[in-house]
């Protein structure tokens, strides 16, 4: 009867509406060497889906993904930040050469917006915090570090 009821429990959670497999990854994201992916649909399929996962790092993230599967942003989970490594193949290239570019920095958030720019947070390698915003061109819109 245990065996049955586990089988049966099994069967209901993989059936679950609203959780899909890593298979169903785009690209870029299967990219990011994820692992422990748990994928879940927004409230409604056409706004999305949220991606549990742990990067190579080890750090604890969530993946919001759009409902076109472009990711929206990326955001640590706890007190883990991750590092700007773990998502270098994500940043456009005019970004990275920009000299202000920290990629030194752990992030705790990472934000693609729809005209090519970049909102990141997190902490310098000395340890401040910071925001910043880039151009899709490379350009740094802003950058804000807490003394």
């Amino acid at each position: 009867m245990k065996r049955t009821l586990s089988a049966l429990a099994m069967a209901a959670c993989l059936a679950a509406p609203g959780i899909a497999t890593a298979q169903d990854l785009p690209k870029n994201v299967s990219d990011l060497g994820l692992s422990d992916i748990e994928i879940r649909e927004k409230p409604r399929v056409e706004y999305g889906r949220r991606i549990q996962a742990t990067l190579p790092s080890k750090a604890r993230v969530e993946i919001e993904l759009d409902g076109k599967d472009a990711i929206e942003d990326i955001e640590a989970r706890g007190k883990d930040l991750f590092p700007v490594s773990d998502i270098r193949s994500l940043i456009p290239a005019p970004i990275l050469e920009n000299a202000q570019w920290p990629a030194d920095a752990r992030l705790e958030k990472i934000e693609f917006e729809r005209d090519g720019r970049i909102e990141i947070e997190g902490r310098l390698a000395d340890g401040r915090e910071f925001d910043a915003e880039f151009a899709a061109d490379g350009r740094m819109l802003d950058l804000d570090i807490d003394d």
